[in-house]
């Protein structure tokens, strides 16, 4: 016989000839409040349904009326049990789940579990791979600030919100297609979740709104010696003269680091109850410029033992004019400043990048060891990632600001809950498939069992995370400017100008992307492939977009389109 309807009526009855069956329905209040449970546990509401149909034949009125009393009990008892351990039971039912979101500021691959420098020391970082997924191939959808967390925020694309540069504030806030109220943490709140923020999370938008409690950015990517002292880095007759860029050891302690300050701030939320469930994001500042941190830090990578990158001078031969106009940033370093006097400038800008690299990685620690001993240790999934990489020497630059691997590739890891079980596949496992922090989330609406925001963009990785060669897709996208792209698959790293301008890498055996291949007529049909893929329409840039010239190539670019 089919299952009752879910009524009011505490008895249904069923009549079959001589034998009825009396059905005990809870009444709606009975079960738990979100009737959108995953299949299986709205199944085992149902079995226990079952369980409590009596068959009755020639019963008296009174034992039948007894026993119903009694079932009714029973079943009532039982809902309100199941209805408190359902997550216990039910991977992914929303509102469970905690979710702990840490931002990292321009971390390339220069990581332990990713190799990209043989001395770097990430201990923290790496263990927290070990313990779920590590995607190797994971690339940012804007190589600067603001458009890369605009988007992972959002949801959206660049080339849909029109954030190709750095963002001003208001125009942001006072837009309801993509970010008023649609940010990934304000999702979260929707949703039932205490949000919770520190440090630098947005760019060019108010951290304040994104969060029930923000806990400040303190002194942002300071402190900085008095004065505008700098210790290494500053070239007066450089008409753009923004940069922070300089290296050296400051301050004296630990604790007057925003980073350490930001950790401290959420470490003391970690310790809390809470009757929510949280998303907590913590945003750390270091590595990005100026590479400041204290002098202990540097005492690790001893100046004489520091490893220099690869490098090659004619790197940039075989680029485009246009790449190369796009990439000139006149106030960065270049590979010239660097290896005068034998490279005097290049060991100490490598060390102080590998010394930011420690000590951020330090304070993920402490921040992780917090979790670990709080009372949301079972029941808190982590992601971490950087917003874009970094070039140190590469290419001719120290910056970020390209779309050449260095500045599009960033670490991106996924560690579930304890509690969700092992459901998410082996821990420890290396994904190479093309994702996106634009991936991130859709990834983290699953991880927590919310209902799917239909305007992401992105994909979840949880199918990654369980099967980590599975189908996907064949690229993944990055934006520098309107009208010019990156796509990155898991061998070939593809870029595409304005001017219809190529560049192509083979990462299998081109690594460093030293030879472009774009001129290669036997790889035309990857070339179309790529082609294929690039964004049918752009959006113009968005009214947020600030003017501030990167370099003449940018200035006569944004005035062309209408940026103001």
């Amino acid at each position: 016989m089919p299952v009752p309807p879910l009524c009011s009526p505490l008895v249904y009855w069923v009549g079959h000839g001589r034998t009825h069956s009396i059905w005990l329905i809870s009444m709606v209040h009975l079960l738990p409040a979100n009737l959108e449970q995953p299949r299986i546990c709205r199944r085992r509401y149902w079995n226990y349904l079952n369980c409590l149909r009596i068959d009755v034949e020639h019963f008296s009125s009174f034992s039948c009326l007894a026993y119903i009393a009694m079932s009714i009990f029973q079943f009532t008892s039982m809902a309100f049990l199941l209805s408190s351990l359902s997550t216990s039971f039910c991977f992914g039912t929303p509102g469970k789940v905690n979710m702990l979101f840490i931002a990292i500021d321009d971390l390339n691959d220069w990581v332990g579990c990713l190799g990209g420098h043989p001395q770097a020391s990430t201990p923290n970082i790496d263990r927290l791979a070990k313990r779920g997924m590590l995607f190797t191939n994971a690339h940012c959808q804007g190589p600067i600030c603001g458009p890369s967390r605009a988007s992972f925020l959002s949801g959206y694309y660049p080339h849909q919100t029109g954030l190709y540069q750095q963002p001003g504030g208001k125009a942001m806030e006072k837009d309801d297609k993509f970010f008023d109220g649609r940010m990934l943490p304000q999702y979260f709140g929707k949703n039932g979740y205490r949000t919770l923020g520190v440090g630098k999370i947005g760019h060019g938008y108010s951290d304040k709104k994104l969060f029930d409690s923000y806990g400040g950015k303190f002194s942002g990517s300071g402190p900085k010696p008095p004065d505008g002292k700098r210790f290494n880095y500053f070239l007066p007759e450089v008409p753009w003269t923004g940069t922070q860029t300089d290296w050296g050891a400051f301050p004296e302690r630990d604790e007057d680091m925003t980073d350490h300050k930001v950790a401290t701030w959420a470490v003391e939320r970690l310790g809390e109850q809470s009757e929510k469930p949280f998303f907590l994001a913590v945003g750390f500042v270091r590595p990005h410029v100026p590479f400041y941190v204290p002098q202990h830090w540097f005492d690790s990578f001893p100046l004489n033992e520091t490893l220099l990158p690869a490098v090659r001078a004619d790197d940039l031969h075989d680029v485009p004019e246009i790449s190369r106009l796009i990439h000139e940033l006149p106030k960065y370093p270049k590979l010239d400043f660097l290896q005068k006097n034998d490279g005097e400038q290049f060991r100490k800008c490598v060390q102080a990048y590998l010394a930011c690299v420690a000590f951020v990685d330090h304070q993920v620690g402490r921040v992780i060891d917090a979790l670990d001993e709080s009372p949301h240790a079972d029941n808190t999934a982590i992601v971490l990632f950087s917003d874009h990489g970094y070039h140190i020497g590469e290419k001719d630059r120290v910056s970020k600001h390209s779309l050449w691997e260095e500045s599009t590739r960033v670490p991106l890891a996924f560690v579930p809950a304890k509690s969700q079980g092992g459901k998410l596949g082996k821990s420890g496992l290396l994904c190479s498939k093309p994702v996106g922090l634009i991936d991130i989330y859709p990834t983290l609406l699953d991880l927590c069992g919310l209902p799917v925001e239909a305007s992401n963009q992105g994909q979840s990785l949880v199918p990654l995370m369980r099967k980590p060669n599975g189908e996907w897709r064949f690229s993944t996208l990055t934006t520098y400017a309107r009208g010019n792209h990156s796509l990155r698959s898991e061998r070939y790293h593809y870029l595409r100008f304005e001017d219809g301008s190529e560049e192509l890498y083979d990462h299998e055996t081109d690594p460093n992307e030293w030879t472009n291949l774009a001129s290669r007529k036997k790889l035309v049909p990857l070339l179309k492939r790529f082609r294929r893929e690039l964004p049918a329409k752009e959006a113009s840039y968005h009214p947020a977009v600030r003017k501030g010239a990167v370099n003449a190539w940018f200035e006569n670019h944004l005035a062309r389109n209408g940026v103001k």
